[in-house]
């Protein structure tokens, strides 16, 4: 279940945030490997040249709710709706490392819309 939405229209281009929420303490999201996202179509197709690449940053530091991006170009995409799913690696103020994949639905629409 994606946890945030987004509308963006064809051609827009701008950063995607997920979150991480600590359950107690905080969050400090591992440089290496960075994070990655994957761009999947509305059948769970994961989009070409959307597969596997960097995100585009992250918050550093140990947070209670860091934060990693992406900066989107919905220019070839067609109009529709798509789920962009953040992988990353992050060790709590507990000492535990664990894996997160923050998903983000996102609806691209018609320039004219």
């Amino acid at each position: 279940m994606p946890e945030d939405f987004v509308r963006m229209r064809q051609g827009e281009k701008r950063p995607i945030y997920g979150e991480l929420t600590a359950a107690g303490g905080t969050l400090t999201i591992a440089p290496v490997p960075g994070p990655n996202v994957i761009l999947y179509d509305r059948f769970g197709t994961p989009i070409s040249g959307f597969n596997g690449i960097a995100a585009t940053g992250f918050d550093s530091g140990a947070q209670t709710a860091p934060r990693v991006w992406f900066s989107l170009d919905a220019s070839g995409l067609p109009a529709g709706f798509y789920t962009l799913v953040f992988t990353l690696t992050a060790t709590g103020s507990d000492g535990l490392v664990r894996v997160y994949r923050p998903c983000i639905e996102v609806q691209v629409t018609n320039q004219n819309s």
